[in-house]
């Protein structure tokens, strides 16, 4: 650079040109050059918004809180050991015993599922939430808790007893009711266990939550491993879950202690007013288990098993995607209710919508990863190409629904904090219902392709209700979805056409996935896009 008072320094115009100075061009004639920073940065306006909504969704003092600390981080591996176990519990069954066996084990498995969903009826989301916003008279609420679902567990075990040795057998073909037998007993031991749980759960500590579940999932794989080389029938093989909820009664009585006997027995009397309260919360925990788990009930009675299990297979995969939301949910539970407790109802705006911008943004970079290479993955770990391809089939057809259900899933507790659980049972009852219908009318013409674009359906369904549903200082908190939904698509397309390897296809789906989106306004808060007048808010 010149030491010339009077030269003047570089000019930037709005396309991103410098004017150069003229000593450093022949013929003393000011030159143009092309300053390649500067009209990147003009070209990517905006991206220090982007840097700082990262910064906010990363950072311990953003919306979220503590995103990093051993209480989130456990919840999430407990999810991921919940997927991890289901998929390891698949294949050993799909080695042992064929698409046929796996087909019927995870029938069997959905019944029990969604037996145990309505058994518990909701009392342990309704004791963590009240706990979650207040620890007073916690001996007396989880002690009319334990009472009542005693009380539903007892009822479960015999019923199941009068089903198995009075009525037919469980499943399309069968004649065992051994598995209905079992089903009682675990609904008891799993009600008692859910309780435990809610109560760490509501008081704060998810890191001995999710450390209770993941040893029980552990002692689950291996009961089913040494029953599988053992080649007991299939139904017994839920016995495996029958005695991991029994260990798992005898675990954590540090972390946590349930009521005496005395105090359950006083509760007793309020076990009518308990269920009551419990009622509100059925159907406002989990609803993709239950759409998921009605999927392969319904399936088992139009399709033969093999093709149920490759039903299966894609099911665990797409349980990937709620590794990361499932884990969440119960932080973010004490989080909503810790905000309106303080009223804080304002903080719920950018923690809403940060939350659900980040989980979009990795699941849809997830989904186009595996849409990319994950069948390969599929036919190392199940034998038979064909069958390979048409579980990856099933698999592409969900992916849509959850990548946007995995955006909001996790927000589901901020109706609950906000006293807005009828709206979010009302929700989810909707997208059953859908889920159902388009069931009953797909699958008797398209098998199991027609279950997986139900389910994709109601997903979407259940995505556009949330945001509907939302108080109405919350709804524009939800991003712009058709932006994002083109972005989802065009860096798929683009990506699939590149034929990249697993690690060039990542790098390049991040950059080009982030830059759709801002193109979009995917990364603007509900003020800029309504300041900009350029997009409008879902």
């Amino acid at each position: 650079m010149s030491d010339d008072k009077e030269h003047k320094p570089e000019q930037e115009d709005e396309s991103g040109w410098v004017d150069a100075s003229p000593e450093t061009k022949s013929g003393g004639l000011p030159a143009r050059r092309l300053d390649l920073q500067a009209a990147f940065e003009r070209l990517t306006g905006g991206h220090e918004r982007i840097a700082a909504w990262l910064d906010a969704l990363l950072s311990r003092e953003g919306a979220g809180g503590d995103l990093f600390s051993r209480q989130t981080v456990l919840p999430v591996l407990d999810r991921l050991a919940a997927v991890l176990s289901g998929l390891i519990a698949m294949i050993l069954v799909d080695r042992h015993y064929g698409p046929g066996g796996l087909g019927i084990f995870a029938w069997f498995f959905s019944l029990l599922a969604i037996a145990g969903y309505l058994g518990r009826y909701g009392i342990p989301v309704f004791v963590e939430n009240r706990l979650a916003r207040s620890s007073e008279s916690a001996d007396a609420l989880c002690a009319q808790a334990l009472a009542a679902l005693l009380t539903l567990g007892g009822t479960a075990v015999v019923l199941c007893t009068l089903y198995a040795f009075l009525l037919a057998g469980p499943g399309p073909g069968s004649a065992d009711n051994f598995l209905i037998l079992l089903l009682g007993p675990t609904i008891f031991f799993q009600n008692i266990n859910a309780l435990k749980l809610a109560m760490l759960n509501g008081s704060g500590q998810h890191a001995a939550a999710a450390g209770l579940r993941i040893r029980q999932r552990l002692i689950f794989l291996a009961a089913t491993l040494v029953l599988c080389r053992f080649q007991v029938p299939v139904p017994l093989l839920a016995g495996a879950f029958l005695l991991s909820q029994i260990v798992m009664l005898g675990m954590g009585r540090k972390a946590v202690r349930l009521p005496g006997i005395t105090r359950v027995l006083a509760g007793w009397k309020q076990v009518g007013q308990m269920v009551d309260n419990g009622r509100a919360f059925l159907f406002t925990d989990n609803l993709l288990d239950v759409v998921f788990y009605a999927d392969m009930l319904i399936l088992g009675w139009f399709v033969d098993p093999v093709e149920l299990g490759l039903y299966a297979r894609a099911l665990i995969l797409a349980r990937l995607f709620l590794v990361v939301p499932g884990g969440l949910r119960s932080v973010f539970r004490k989080r909503a209710n810790q905000r309106v407790q303080a009223g804080s109802n304002g903080d719920l705006v950018p923690f809403v919508g940060r939350t659900a911008r980040g989980m979009f943004f990795v699941h849809g970079v997830l989904a186009i990863l595996v849409l990319g290479h994950f069948q390969q993955a599929l036919e190392l770990v199940y034998d038979g190409r064909q069958q390979a391809a048409e579980t990856f089939a099933v698999f592409a057809l969900v992916v849509p629904g959850l990548v946007f259900f995995s955006a909001v899933t996790a927000l589901e507790p901020v109706f609950e904090a906000l006293e807005k659980s009828e709206r979010l049972k009302r929700m989810n009852l909707a997208v059953a219902a859908v889920n159902l219908v388009l069931n009953i009318n797909l699958i008797p013409f398209a098998g199991i392709d027609g279950a997986a674009m139900a389910t994709s359906v109601a997903m979407l369904i259940h995505f556009f209700l949330f945001g509907r549903l939302l108080p109405a200082d919350l709804r524009g908190s939800i991003f712009f979805w058709p932006g994002a939904a083109a972005a989802l698509y065009l860096t798929y397309v683009l990506m699939a056409w590149t034929g990249m390897g697993v690690f060039s296809w990542l790098l390049l789906s991040l950059i080009l996935f982030g830059v759709f989106l801002w193109v979009g306004g995917f990364f603007e808060d509900a003020q800029g896009r309504e300041t900009s007048g350029k997009l409008k808010p879902y």
